[in-house]
């Protein structure tokens, strides 16, 4: 299985996780709303900005991304950095969001993408 990349850095204030419901919810007629359990694990949504400072470091995450994953098709092991834990993880839709440089050069750039991981509600 591919690992993600060592040293590869993301801002803490652009991380964000949005767990799917594992209920479905029916609106009664009268009285309280019923709720009932429709899966055994969520899916998480993970939002990244991801931080490069040269030019090799840009050319390796896509030659990660387009060779060692295919695309975004196959999974990887992601180090979750709130929990230590290490997930099964790819990139959702095989999207790789747009590369915009932060200086003359075009060395030093950020990109944002999305993965998602499955985790147990039990």
């Amino acid at each position: 299985m591919a690992t993600w990349p060592t040293g590869m850095r993301y801002d803490w204030r652009d991380f964000s996780e949005t767990p799917e419901p594992v209920v479905e919810r029916s609106q009664m007629e009268r009285g309280v709303p019923k709720q009932r359990r429709i899966a055994s694990d969520a899916r998480v949504e993970v939002q990244l900005t991801l931080h490069f400072d040269t030019a090799a470091e840009i050319a390796a995450f896509e030659t990660w991304f387009y060779t060692t994953i295919k695309a975004g098709q196959d999974f990887f092991d992601w180090p979750h950095p709130r929990t230590g834990a290490t997930v099964q993880a790819r990139v959702v839709g095989g999207e790789l969001g747009a590369l915009t440089y932060l200086r003359r050069p075009l060395d030093k750039a950020k990109r944002s993408l999305k993965i998602e991981y499955w985790r147990s509600t039990w």
